[in-house]
């Protein structure tokens, strides 16, 4: 049974993953308004579970990690989002 932990960093990947086929078909099918209606609808999703994720368990990445909290780089605290609860 998956944690909330798990489910959401779950929802995270699936939709990255959809993202990203779907980008490599859109190289070669440009004009193909379903896929690009697909692809802005996966990327809403993903943000969405990207924001839940992150309110709920911190930063995925670096980039949506605060530089400093009280003068100290807070990436480096755990757990990190691939390492299972424990």
């Amino acid at each position: 049974m998956m944690t909330e932990r798990e489910r959401l960093l779950r929802q995270v990947q699936n939709h990255a993953f959809a993202l990203y086929e779907t980008g490599l078909y859109l190289d070669g099918h440009p004009g193909n308004a379903k896929a690009v209606a697909y692809f802005d609808k996966q990327r809403t999703m993903w943000q969405q579970a990207v924001d839940e994720y992150e309110r709920t368990f911190g930063p995925l990445t670096q980039k949506s990690c605060a530089a400093t909290e009280g003068g100290r780089w807070s990436w480096i605290d755990g757990p990190w989002p691939w390492e299972a609860e424990g």
